[in-house]
């Protein structure tokens, strides 16, 4: 049997690209980190925010939640995803401090607001966290599309119901109306939803969008756009220039990095030992088998002299809402 490592302790990464174009709105709601032209070799940690369109503001949250996650989870050295969520749950309830602090005296009617998605490379894997409709992909050549998060949003919500079809959502009426966002005066903040990715190899592609991209981009055009066989940068042009070429009216921003390898930290090999079929036992067969039926029938009579059905005695599974400790509430995002 060969001797088999885990793929994703200390990943290396290839090549890293970013865009950000304002569309055909006034301003530029979008923001990233790091910025243009700051991410270093041994960048780790990535963020892009959409301001909330049609808020006050939207372009001072996405900066203000950006920077402040970024810096903070960023000067974190090499650790694992457990510890890196950890610095980043502190460093989200930061922003949501600095965003009160922004916002004093609290707008009336509608406030400023931003959805935030981050990726952070781990000694044992990707950290993803997410709040609102912008999303992170793992691209894989050959294979596509093998990790999506989950929109906080009215039409995914519909979608998973089966009340509607992705293609269906594209042109929904409501399709910009997210459940979460992170948004100053809060009476309880809404929280981020996480995802750990291991199953990482060299040739992948983790990509961190905005809706600007997903509205005008299916993932299969992501695909092809992200896995053709050029530079990063020329990559993510494409894909800009895709989003140029559909005359989207939204801010559209991306960030890509690529899986070169890694050096692997070796994990203790766990041997499994061949189990040699015993022979069978002859006499006595008739014995285990009434053995077996006296428990059964054991079994059957304490679950109905306690009370009947345990069915209604089952908690319901945790979903990610209640998870969330926040109230459903929806917020018109553009």
């Amino acid at each position: 049997m060969d001797k088999q490592t885990n793929p994703t302790a200390s990943i290396r990464l290839g090549e890293i690209a970013c865009y950000s174009e304002i569309g055909q709105k006034a301003n530029q709601e979008d923001s990233i980190f790091p910025a243009i032209g700051e991410a270093t070799a041994n960048q780790r940690v990535f963020l892009v925010c959409d301001g909330m369109g049609g808020h006050e503001h939207g372009e001072v949250a996405s900066a203000c939640v950006a920077k402040t996650v970024g810096e903070k989870t960023a000067v974190l050295p090499l650790c694992t995803t457990a510890e890196m969520r950890t610095v980043f749950e502190t460093a989200l309830e930061a922003a949501y401090n600095e965003l009160d602090a922004i916002d004093t005296p609290p707008s009336t009617g509608r406030t400023m607001g931003t959805t935030l998605t981050f990726a952070a490379c781990c000694s044992d894997g990707v950290l993803v966290a997410h709040i609102g409709d912008s999303r992170v992909y793992q691209l894989r050549p050959g294979a596509g599309v093998v990790f999506r998060t989950r929109d906080h949003s009215l039409v995914f919500d519909l979608i998973a119901a089966g009340e509607l079809t992705e293609e269906e959502a594209r042109d929904f009426p409501q399709k910009n109306v997210i459940t979460r966002a992170v948004q100053p005066h809060q009476e309880r903040r809404d929280r981020a939803s996480f995802n750990v990715i291991t199953d990482i190899r060299p040739g992948d592609v983790f990509v961190l969008c905005s809706d600007g991209v997903v509205e005008q981009l299916t993932d299969d055009d992501l695909c092809r756009l992200m896995l053709d066989h050029d530079t990063l940068d020329n990559r993510i042009r494409s894909v800009a220039e895709a989003c140029r070429l559909q005359q989207t009216r939204d801010n559209n921003t991306a960030y890509a990095f690529s899986i070169e390898g890694g050096s692997v930290t070796a994990q203790p090999e766990v041997k499994v030992e061949a189990v040699k079929p015993k022979g069978k036992k002859k006499g006595h067969t008739w014995v285990w088998l009434l053995l077996l039926a006296i428990i059964a029938a054991l079994a059957l009579f304490v679950i109905k002299t306690q009370g009947g059905d345990a069915k209604g005695d089952k908690q319901p599974a945790q979903t990610e809402q209640h998870n969330n400790n926040a109230p459903l509430r929806t917020i018109k995002h553009k």
